[in-house]
């Protein structure tokens, strides 16, 4: 198996910087001295890695490492994905769920973050049942770490409502309990949320609905290039063409590009791939296939929903989009970041642009609890309440402190976050 271990310690590493700066801009250790906030926020609270030999179809027996970070608890449970690719390693999942902590306390909600993953073989495809053997056996690894009131995991990269609900049924069969909470992003009918599936995709749109607002901007009639077309890559493109008057024309995925100079009719791209598969993107009938990176599209807004560091320092440059949504994390390397800054690119980060989901799994997790079913109009009312006031505080930080929005955003987690570590005591 492939492992890209190097870039998931640059990940890290980019990430942790963050933290320390942030927290020396803030002057943590002067306002709280001795309590060494900032190592609380970058040392996990907990990290599992352990071995599961799963039992292909054939007989065979793939040994897969896999991972779950509890980054860190002061605001409420860890809440976090799983994700299943052959990128993950430990490095990545611990960058992850330190962001995660970071996000939840950009849009306030009770909650800390943690991250989950397996390693797979690169190019391996597993068939329903040997899907449904690892979401148990991942389970079986964690059993004693999760819970409602714990760590609270959800899909991510290459994970879906089916396997919560796989995970959910054999937590529930090691504790006895039928705690549909355990869990997040479950099918409708074992107690998900409305609105939850297309939470990621949705939020993005509606943060730049908000920044579009912000800046005077009429989205309508301007061009998105979506740069990973998978779940939260096809609903912010379903969203943006069928709710703002824009025209998604660049749309890519692993195995490359389509683009439709006219716009991309994309209940129809969704649709055949779905049925074709994400290798059947750049055949889509009514594309064409683009021999150019997406970053280098002629657009007005480019939405990066694919992996995180796939915009490097060498080709930043190529971007041509004036505004840039994160909608994967952590798409942008550091020294991107920066160069994208410098140039003058106008980004909307990640640690507020993707988090639809996870609010939309904390609705979920509050319905749970309290034994009731939301609309999905009144979900998706609430998370546009939540994704417009998280922008307007982090809008306010910006200008107060003359910096980025991704800049704000680390400022006001990490002030929450030490404060409420600091009532909790030293400890």
């Amino acid at each position: 198996m492939e492992t890209n271990p190097k870039t998931g310690k640059q990940f890290l590493d980019s990430v942790n910087t963050m933290l320390r700066q942030t927290s020396a801009d803030l002057k943590l250790e002067e306002r709280y001295p001795g309590h060494q906030l900032v190592e609380r926020m970058i040392i996990p609270d907990r990290v599992v890695s352990f071995r599961i030999s799963l039992q292909r179809d054939n007989g065979a027996i793939d040994v897969l490492t896999a991972y779950r970070v509890q980054n860190n608890n002061f605001r409420g449970p860890y809440k976090g994905g799983i994700r299943w690719h052959h990128r993950v390693d430990l490095a990545e999942v611990q960058a992850l769920a330190a962001l995660m902590t970071i996000k939840c306390a950009v849009v306030g909600l009770p909650l800390g973050g943690a991250k989950g993953g397996v390693a797979i073989p690169e190019g391996r495809v597993y068939s329903v049942p040997e899907r449904e053997r690892l979401s148990r056996k991942y389970v079986e690894g964690l059993v004693h770490d999760l819970g409602p009131k714990k760590d609270i995991p959800a899909p991510d990269v290459n994970t879906d409502a089916q396997a919560m609900a796989w995970m959910a049924d054999h937590y529930g069969k090691f504790t006895g309990e039928s705690i549909t909470a355990a869990f997040t992003g479950k099918p409708l009918s074992m107690g998900g949320s409305q609105g939850r599936a297309e939470a990621t995709g949705v939020g993005v749109i509606m943060a730049l609905e908000r920044h579009a607002h912000h800046k005077h901007l009429e989205l309508k009639g301007k061009t998105l290039a979506i740069q990973g077309f998978g779940n939260v890559g096809s609903h912010a493109a379903l969203k943006a063409h069928s709710e703002t008057g824009m025209k998604v024309t660049h749309v890519s995925n692993e195995f490359g590009c389509v683009f439709q100079d006219e716009g991309l009719d994309i209940p129809a791209l969704m649709k055949w791939v779905a049925q074709n598969g994400q290798k059947a993107l750049i055949k889509f009938p009514d594309g064409q296939e683009c021999k150019e990176d997406i970053l280098s599209a002629d657009t007005d807004v480019l939405c990066l929903a694919a992996l995180e560091n796939a915009v490097t320092a060498d080709n930043v440059g190529c971007i041509r989009a004036p505004i840039v949504i994160e909608g994967a994390n952590g798409p942008l390397t550091a020294e991107a970041d920066a160069l994208a800054v410098k140039a003058g690119l106008d980004i909307v980060p990640d640690i507020l642009a993707n988090a639809g989901g996870v609010t939309v799994s904390y609705f979920e997790m509050v319905q749970n609890e309290n034994q009731d079913r939301w609309t999905r109009e009144y979900v998706l009312e609430r998370l546009r309440g939540i994704m417009n006031n998280a922008y307007d505080d982090l809008r306010e930080a910006a200008r107060k402190h003359k910096c980025t929005l991704r800049r704000a955003a680390f400022l006001k987690a990490v002030d929450e976050i030490a404060a409420a570590c600091d009532l909790r005591g030293a400890q």
